[in-house]
């Protein structure tokens, strides 16, 4: 019996040498998934799986410029989707926030998930990010998902969408196509929502469980699919970051444009291009460079009220109610204007004065309004010129708007609302004259483990801010709990004027000083929004 006890030996190291060998196959199988298209290879790196550069559309090139998302051709051998796509053809014209380049070529997503997490076959819930960037710059793969994913337990999906005149772009030739028209990023928008509604169970998604979120004009792109009718359904919970701004009437700087409007902009940049006014095969017709070259004075940095995929004004439409209803939290941070006046004082080497303080106050909102904000903000109340113009900001744009859409929203949806408040949040910018502590897009670093825009320096936090972070991940990641009746979060209360304050180690519910802060019963009677 020896020799069958050898060969039994023998036979089953061979098995093992089989397995050890085949392993490797197995694991690539596992992240082979099948897709909208065909199937797409993955890769894994510790805990972290991703799906990287997925096409959610046809590229929007030649003939599709300027045409609303197409299906994408099938592929028959498995896609290698290992690396992240290139962003959405665009300027510098946020600064160091995002890096130009990119390509007309650019609808892909990304997927990530927790290999842990998805190992338990429970559905896992959704986080869909949408990029900020005022519509003109910015890219899915600048967020590091990895936190949400591992920590948050979610399977995220990051995605790019045409930007800049590529995205939102009116003009007569081509609004009577007999296609939606000029809000060309916001279909992409909605065309990667379909994707993920239709494919990301294949993930171990939750298609019911989709958290859509976004900051500065991804949050205000989330604001719009809670009022575009073509966005019904895509979602059940969404968080808007710096959204506020989704209020505000035209023409004030990044409210949204009536089409008479925003189409008199598109010919005045076919003009500047050399087009005439009735030749749309002109406009498909030129170079990516060429409209990047010249599109700067023309750009729109809001979505266009275009009677269809935007039918009226949102606050139109949410005073009416004729909503997506979903569980949303909103919010801000409490110093939003710091950063863009700390970009300004990067790009010209120079600090505000107190000479300049009235001219960009003029230039900002208009001789008759300026001249009342100089009184609401007068200068002897700030430290700097700096800090004066960067709190009227903060609160016209962002801050008493937002409060604003609370007050219309609240009957309506289950509503939360949150300040963040760190005040020694990381910086990218280049050193400023003044502090920029909770500036705009300072939050993110937060949610993104390192994000700093396109600058070389790293945005570390320090162990306080990191459990400030581990709060926010938990709260964002588990939306669907926030409305329980145990949760530590209640909904808005404009009575109350209750806001979830996220400050270092973690955070607080504070109640009745919002408003009186941010001067939002003068902001509110201004007509802004």
């Amino acid at each position: 019996m020896g020799w069958q006890s050898g060969l039994r030996r023998a036979f089953m190291g061979l098995i093992a040498a089989c397995a050890l060998f085949a392993h490797p196959a197995r694991a690539q199988e596992s992240l082979t998934i099948p897709v909208t298209g065909g199937a797409v290879t993955g890769a894994a790196s510790g805990d972290l799986e991703s799906w990287l550069g997925i096409p959610y559309a046809a590229p929007p090139i030649g003939r599709l410029r300027w045409q609303p998302p197409q299906a994408v051709t099938a592929w028959q051998v498995p896609l290698k989707a290992t690396t992240l796509p290139s962003s959405c053809a665009q300027n510098a014209d946020l600064g160091i926030f995002a890096r130009p380049g990119g390509s007309e070529d650019c609808l892909y997503l990304n997927v990530y998930r927790s290999k842990s997490a998805s190992a338990s076959n429970a559905k896992l819930p959704v986080f869909v990010w949408i990029h900020g960037g005022s519509l003109w710059v910015g890219q899915g793969g600048d967020y590091d998902p990895s936190k949400m994913a591992e920590r948050g337990k979610s399977v995220v999906v990051t995605f790019n969408y045409r930007l800049g005149n590529f995205g939102f772009f009116a003009h007569p030739a081509i609004d009577r196509e007999g296609h939606d028209f000029a809000n060309y990023g916001l279909l992409d928008q909605q065309a990667a929502l379909n994707w993920v509604q239709k494919n990301i169970a294949a993930f171990g998604g939750d298609s019911n469980n989709v958290t859509i979120a976004g900051e500065s004009s991804g949050g205000i792109s989330v604001m719009l699919h809670i009022a575009s009718p073509a966005s019904a359904g895509k979602f059940q919970y969404a968080i808007a970051m710096s959204g506020g701004a989704v209020m505000l009437r035209y023409p004030a700087f990044g409210a949204p444009r009536p089409l008479a409007a925003a189409e008199e902009t598109g010919v005045a940049f076919a003009r500047a291009v050399g087009c005439p006014p009735d030749d749309a095969d002109c406009l498909r017709a030129l170079p990516t460079k060429r409209i990047l070259d010249a599109q700067t004075p023309y750009l729109i940095n809001a979505v266009i009220i275009d009677g269809s995929v935007m039918p009226l004004h949102p606050a139109d439409i949410y005073r009416a109610g004729s909503i997506n209803p979903v569980t949303l939290i909103a919010g801000n941070t409490r110093d939003e204007g710091r950063f863009f006046v700390g970009l300004a004082e990067n790009a010209t080497g120079k600090p505000m004065t107190a000479a300049d303080y009235p001219t960009w106050l003029e230039r900002f909102y208009g001789k008759s309004l300026a001249r009342r904000v100089l009184r609401e903000y007068p200068l002897d109340q700030y430290d700097s010129p700096s800090e004066a113009y960067a709190a009227a900001n903060t609160d016209s744009l962002f801050a008493c708007p937002g409060h604003e859409m609370g007050r219309l929203l609240v009957a309506k949806m289950p509503l939360h609302f949150y300040e963040f408040s760190d005040g020694t949040a990381p910086s990218y910018l280049a050193p400023t004259t003044f502090p920029l502590l909770a500036a705009h897009t300072y939050e993110l670093s937060y949610i993104f483990p390192g994000f700093r825009g396109a600058a070389d320096t790293v945005a570390a936090l320090n162990p306080f801010q990191e459990n400030l972070s581990d709060a926010m991940i938990d709260y964002f990641s588990q939306v669907s709990k926030i409305s329980g009746k145990n949760s530590d979060w209640p909904r808005f209360d404009p009575m109350r004027d209750n806001i979830m304050s996220f400050s270092p180690p973690s955070p607080i519910m504070k109640y009745g000083i919002f408003s009186q802060y941010h001067h939002c019963d003068f902001w509110d009677v201004t007509g802004l929004y």
